[in-house]
């Protein structure tokens, strides 16, 4: 699909400031229309697929019951994000900052692909040690992916001229560094420290603190994700109204009317 795509659509334009709130500076970016319809696949299919991916994991992480097709949703949550990724990895026209950042985030989203099938063998033997360390291992590289992805988005709004954007990204990124990662870190050292100086089962351990935790807390600690997930439903819109917008060169001498 993406050939046929790629070679349907070859004009090339400047980024336009002007379509931005705000502009920083005269933006001088050779942009090929085939890379806009790359960013807008790649947002739309992140933003889709990280949603179904939180949602059905933190589900299946809580102690209770669901359908074994619920797994499925996971697996297709985690595949849609790293088809976006992908997409958004295949843009080559956005500088090297853009390919720093996009690479990382890619090579999460490929971390979080492989530990997803962990999270599948755990469901089944639960009380695997190995198991829940690679369960845990996938849910830090979704945190971290998720923080990847709001430099991503810093990135392409830096190359639009959206300061607004730019300073939501990094806003978002702290939230999720101080409301996501730095929780999850800690629930990390507690579960180790208390195999380490009681001795006690990493399993029964994980089962206590997902316990205690209550809509009140799921809430709070998942705003920063939900806030990262507008901004790349507004990224899809910012490049797609990049695309509608293409200023297509005439030959004045023709009359086309």
């Amino acid at each position: 699909m993406s050939d046929t795509i790629d070679a349907a659509v070859q004009p090339t334009t400047q980024l336009d400031p002007g379509t931005a709130i705000e502009t920083t500076a005269r933006i001088d970016l050779q942009v090929p229309a085939r890379d806009y319809v790359r960013l807008a696949q790649g947002f739309y299919f992140v933003f889709w697929g990280l949603l179904l991916t939180v949602l059905t994991g933190a589900q299946l992480l809580m102690p209770i019951d669901m359908p074994p097709f619920a797994e499925s949703f996971l697996g297709v949550g985690v595949l849609a994000t790293l088809i976006g990724t992908w997409r958004l990895y295949q843009v080559r026209s956005l500088g090297k900052p853009w390919h720093q950042r996009i690479r990382q985030a890619f090579a999460l989203a490929m971390l979080m692909a492989y530990f997803c099938l962990f999270f599948y063998w755990w469901r089944r033997v639960p009380m695997s040690t190995y198991l829940l360390g690679n369960v845990l291992a996938f849910a830090a590289s979704g945190i971290v992916y998720i923080i990847a992805f709001n430099r991503v988005v810093a990135v392409l709004a830096t190359a639009l001229g959206r300061k607004d954007m730019v300073f939501e990204s990094r806003m978002f990124g702290s939230g999720n560094i101080g409301l996501l990662l730095l929780p999850f870190a800690c629930i990390i050292a507690y579960i180790i420290g208390m195999a380490v100086l009681q001795r006690s089962d990493p399993i029964s351990e994980l089962r206590f603190l997902l316990g205690r935790a209550n809509l009140l807390i799921i809430v709070v600690l998942l705003l920063p994700f939900s806030l990262t997930l507008s901004l790349a439903w507004s990224c899809k819109d910012a490049v797609l109204r990049q695309l509608s917008a293409l200023d297509h060169p005439r030959d004045p001498g023709v009359d086309r009317s």
